[in-house]
């Protein structure tokens, strides 16, 4: 995998110099992506192989305008670096709050936003509405919703490499509850074999918490403009992904 990468980022930077504040006039991209298995919206699990709901997404925006995509995955940290010094085309995810010190002094240009889903922290059932004081994270993401609390020392966070490791430690006991995207909490217990095992708390404000996915660029605006008409375009073919995917799932908040 890291000769791979090696050859992807050194044969990169010849075409990118073609690159203009617009649409490159070539239609071949290298994205970068995160190397991370976020199943069902994202996964690389399967030997590095890019998978899930966002792969397909890119690949029917691709397909639409005769694209030709090639996915790069890299740690979060390191995508970002590799983005800003105009090594990749684009990259997905991305957000405008995230990584700001890396991408200090740079410009990129961010799609509308692609993949919506509900954030929450899953808790056994029992404990629903009882106070969360331990919270486990994958790791490489900052929990910024609840930063106040963690610096008043009322919620500690324990990290994991993956969501599978996150929902076995909240059935241990070993954390209160995980945060987690809705679909990626439901696919991993129903691969545990236990969907009802964990619920979205009730006790932490916003419940839940809405949130959403990015194409990003560097170099390429006019890639980013081509990507909002297409999520604009088609609706109904992404609609269907996304049910296709469990990504419509959403919880209704209790009333106050």
């Amino acid at each position: 995998m890291r000769r791979l990468q090696a050859s992807f980022i050194h044969c990169l930077v010849a075409p990118l110099l073609l690159a203009t504040a617009g649409l490159s006039r070539a239609d071949h991209f290298v994205i970068g992506v995160e190397d991370v298995d976020y199943a069902p919206i994202m996964s690389t699990a399967d030997k590095g192989e890019f998978r899930g709901y966002v792969r397909e997404l890119l690949d029917l925006f691709a397909r639409r305008h005769g694209h030709r995509f090639d996915y790069l995955p890299l740690p979060t940290k390191r995508l970002t670096a590799e983005h800003v010094a105009g090594r990749l085309d684009a990259v997905f995810p991305d957000s405008e709050t995230w990584e700001a010190d890396t991408k200090r002094g740079r410009t990129l240009v961010y799609s509308e936003p692609a993949v919506p889903f509900q954030d929450v922290v899953m808790v056994p059932l029992a404990k629903r509405d009882q106070p969360v004081r331990s919270l486990g994270i994958v790791r490489g993401y900052t929990p910024k919703r609840f930063l106040p609390l963690i610096e008043a020392g009322s919620l500690t966070v324990t990290e994991a490499g993956d969501p599978s490791r996150l929902m076995r430690m909240a059935l241990a006991d070993r954390v209160d509850g995980v945060q987690l995207a809705l679909p990626v909490a439901l696919y991993q217990l129903e691969q545990l074999g236990r969907p009802d095992a964990l619920v979205p708390s009730t006790a932490l404000r916003p419940m839940p918490y809405a949130y959403h996915y990015r194409l990003s660029s560097v170099r390429h605006d006019g890639l980013i403009a081509q990507f909002n008409r297409f999520l604009r375009d088609e609706q109904a073919a992404i609609a269907a992904l996304q049910r296709r995917y469990g990504l419509d799932a959403k919880v209704t908040p209790a009333p106050r």
